[in-house]
């Protein structure tokens, strides 16, 4: 029924030559660029900037041109998922090397969060693929602190946090997907 009025209304708009650009809304199928999409996510969140953003999505070339917004979430997802595991990875590498238990059970502590983030991301590319924006939305939200409770469980240990760098990315990336896929609900 909505998206009957939707129409009825640009339609009246239209034909009454009163239809400002303001009114269109973005829709999941409308084309947009990766530029579009950055905007619409640097605007909404402040911890990700534009030019990260198309930097990270940019060098996916599948998304070349105009596509559609539900084509860049999962995309950014992708992304996400994909750094989040090769994050676990990192973190199984150090903590092999690590000899001080103090820290060995902090990258056990990070190890955890990273694999409940890969698990909630993975799922919520199931749900963006059935259309189910809201729950790939609190998937990818669940996952946005993962790099606060790693960070967070090294707070113990002395020295440096050997994970900052990836745990920023990590954190920007998820906060890229989660703008746009809170922008089809």
């Amino acid at each position: 029924m909505r998206p009957l009025f939707s129409l009825y209304l640009a339609v009246l708009l239209t034909t009454s030559g009163a239809f400002p650009t303001a009114v269109l809304q973005q829709t999941c199928t409308s084309p947009t660029t990766v530029e579009d999409a950055c905007k619409l996510v640097a605007n909404k969140k402040a911890s990700v900037s534009y030019d990260f953003c198309v930097k990270a999505l940019g060098s996916v070339t599948s998304l070349s041109g105009s596509v559609d917004l539900r084509e860049i979430a999962v995309v950014a997802t992708r992304l996400a998922v994909d750094h989040a595991a090769s994050t676990e990875a990192k973190i199984e590498e150090l903590m092999d090397l690590e000899t001080n238990p103090t820290v060995k059970h902090c990258f056990s502590a990070c190890l955890d969060v990273y694999g409940d983030a890969v698990e909630h991301m993975k799922n919520a590319l199931d749900n963006l693929s059935n259309q189910l924006y809201p729950r790939a939305s609190a998937l990818v939200g669940d996952a946005l602190d993962t790099a606060d409770k790693c960070e967070e469980s090294f707070k113990d240990a002395k020295g440096s946090f050997p994970l900052a760098t990836v745990d920023k990315d990590f954190g920007r990336l998820a906060s890229i997907a989660h703008g746009i896929i809170v922008s089809l609900e």
